[in-house]
């Protein structure tokens, strides 16, 4: 199992190889072209699950540096019973790498209880929201 970065000036080469499934994993804050064009203009960084020669799922994330800690910060990702949670130590490499110190996931609530099941990850926000329009 390998976790790919993918570079932004490869975009089209990944959308075409199957990081258009990100758009499932799409709300309201951008649409799955705005969030193509995030990753190509380097603002989050696009990476592949590969396993046995074969791509099963992409992830994007950004790195946020907080005032006291920097934070891998998962926005999305689809893995269709890939079982993703077989990537987090390279995800957790990637981190460090990166001088992060903690990894975060956004995340509806079930995908929630994924994390937290799987991988041991534990709330910090719950954020609610009510349109006002």
């Amino acid at each position: 199992m390998i976790l790919t970065p993918i570079p932004s000036r490869q975009i089209d080469f990944a959308w075409k190889d199957g990081a258009s499934s990100l758009g499932e994993s799409c709300v309201d804050e951008c649409t799955t072209d705005q969030l193509r064009m995030l990753i190509a203009r380097g603002e989050r960084q696009l990476v592949r699950m590969d396993n046995d020669g074969k791509s099963v799922g992409w992830g994007v994330f950004r790195v946020d540096q907080l005032p006291n800690m920097n934070v891998m910060f998962v926005t999305n990702m689809t893995a269709h019973n890939a079982h993703f949670e077989k990537f987090y130590s390279m995800l957790t490499d990637m981190a460090k790498d990166l001088g992060c110190s903690r990894i975060r996931f956004a995340a509806k609530p079930a995908q929630s209880r994924l994390y937290q099941i799987k991988l041991d990850a534990e709330p910090v926000y719950q954020i609610l929201e009510k349109v006002v329009l």
